[in-house]
């Protein structure tokens, strides 16, 4: 009688790459340019290693330079707001 041998194991996949994570949570949570930092450093990571996370990296570059440019725009409008708020005040007062 023949021995069956059993199917070969599923092929081992590759680690996602810890700077491509680090990438999209530094873009949304922490300090966008610093996700963009991540991003970039990631995808040059991950075409010498070949890992997983080129997804991640890309949406953390695309979400942190959005990031970076909502957050220029409010320090923007913050420091126009403390420039016009004593004229409103000296307008205002009797």
């Amino acid at each position: 009688m023949a021995a069956v041998t059993p199917p070969p194991p599923p092929p081992y996949a590759p680690p996602i790459n810890l700077y491509a994570i680090l990438s999209l949570v530094f873009a949304v949570f922490v300090l966008p340019p610093l996700g963009v930092y991540f991003g970039h450093k990631a995808k040059q990571e991950i075409a010498r290693t070949g890992e997983r996370g080129v997804e991640l990296a890309t949406a953390g570059i695309i979400t942190g330079w959005v990031m970076t440019g909502i957050l220029a725009l409010l320090v923007i409008v913050w420091c126009g707001l403390l420039t016009l708020l004593p004229i409103m005040m000296m307008a205002t007062a009797p």
